[in-house]
């Protein structure tokens, strides 16, 4: 069917096409297939930074490198480097040549070349904010080269920013003159905003890292000391202050602990009572502070009388109590005897004279006839030992009774 209306048919269309020039038409596909490279190069080097932020990258100089050397390997630059600012003056970071990013032991080596804000064109960029194109380094008055071994044809200064803020330039250069294009200066800024990011974050993370480890840190500090501290209020609140044994506070649960394991075995258990005779005229006649120091003498020669196991403490004012596992009544007696005797042969050096001090004691231990289930056994044995104590005061102090002494004279 013949066409109709303004369009020509297949049959004009094929009888023009031998005398078409396909020149252009290569050119164009060849100038886009060129840009379709450039475009494949700088996907790639954008999406090669931007997993390089989801690494872990070690140390800021080793971010920086890999970044620089993601840049070189996705482009046909000659060089790049990144300055830092620090201060009023940058600072070379890192610097990579194409011939090192290619070889396996390559590395990106910055300089020890800085520049002030405003000199150079690595300056100005810093300083103006804007990004700097040097088509002619070789003419341009402003460029000033850190290697004037290297012969640089033309270069692009970048800053790089963070929330509008300069922290830094990235410096592309080549050796051709009017190599780089507006191309190349788009793709740039899009780099180093990529890159300007990559840094905050790395800093950000790597200062919370910081903040973090110190504040746990301070944290186990904290918790050490605070153990501490508990472990010390847990010491003080069981130990007397004075004379340093234990308190009653510590005394009854370690006391019922030792007879309840005596009465579930079987096993022998004595209490002793301890009171000094006539302490209050010891205060009243030679001072508190004599009578703190008796309490104290008192309180050591107790504890080096008693062994590993036996629980003795300070019941509260010039009266000590032993729990003796492992003690009958006998050898509690013995054990008496010696105390007796120790205080006896004591003798305090005073501005009135010398001072000697006795004890009554009083003592009482398991007959075999309790009950596992007595829950008021240690009651009893206390008071047992009180009353031969009182015992030991009646017949003339300085003397030892126990509560089967108490009961025979009932």
């Amino acid at each position: 069917m013949p066409s109709t209306g303004p369009w020509p048919n297949r049959s004009a269309i094929r009888n023009r096409l031998p005398n078409m020039d396909p020149s252009p038409l290569s050119d164009a596909f060849t100038e886009l297939n060129q840009h379709c490279i450039k475009l494949v190069g700088d996907l790639s080097a954008l999406r090669a930074l931007s997993d390089l932020g989801r690494q872990d990258s070690g140390d800021e100089a080793g971010l920086l490198r890999t970044a620089m050397r993601i840049l070189l390997e996705n482009n046909d630059f000659e060089r790049c480097s990144l300055f830092l600012l620090d201060g009023d003056s940058l600072s070379c970071r890192t610097g990579l040549d194409w011939r090192e990013s290619v070889l396996p032991t390559g590395t990106a080596r910055p300089t020890p070349h800085r520049f002030r804000l405003g000199e150079g064109i690595i300056g100005m960029a810093a300083e103006t904010g804007n990004l700097q194109h040097c088509r002619n380094c070789r003419e341009e008055t402003r460029f000033v080269h850190p290697d004037p071994e290297q012969r640089t044809g033309s270069l692009i200064c970048v800053p790089v920013t963070v929330e509008g803020r300069v922290i830094g330039v990235l410096n592309v250069s080549h050796g051709q003159q009017d190599f780089f294009s507006e191309h190349h200066e788009r793709l740039l800024e899009v780099f180093s905003n990529f890159l300007g990011q990559l840094i905050a974050n790395w800093r950000y993370t790597h200062q919370m890292e910081t903040e973090i480890t110190r504040r746990t840190r301070e944290l186990r500090t904290a918790l050490t000391e605070a153990e501490e501290l508990k472990r010390r209020y847990q010491q003080l609140s069981v130990i007397d202050e004075l004379t340093g044994i234990h308190n009653r506070r510590f005394f009854f649960p370690e006391a019922q602990a030792a007879l309840a394991n005596a009465v579930r075995h079987r096993r022998e258990f004595s209490l002793m009572m301890v009171d000094l005779d006539r302490f209050k005229h010891i205060n009243d006649s030679f001072g508190h502070a004599m009578g703190d120091k008796v309490l104290q003498v008192t309180a050591a020669l107790l504890k080096g009388q008693t062994r590993e196991g036996d629980v003795i403490a300070r019941f509260g004012g010039e009266e000590f109590v032993l729990a003796l596992p492992d003690t009958d009544l006998d050898g509690a007696v013995r054990l008496a005897e010696r105390i007796l005797h120790s205080l006896r042969n004591l003798e305090f050096n005073t501005d009135r004279g010398p001072l000697r001090v006795t004890t009554s004691i009083g003592l009482s231990c398991l007959d075999g006839r309790e009950s596992p289930d007595q829950s008021d056994l240690l009651e009893t044995l206390l008071r047992q030992a009180d009353q031969a104590l009182y015992c030991s005061k009646s017949q003339g102090r300085d003397r030892a009774c126990s509560w089967k002494d108490v009961r025979y004279r009932m």
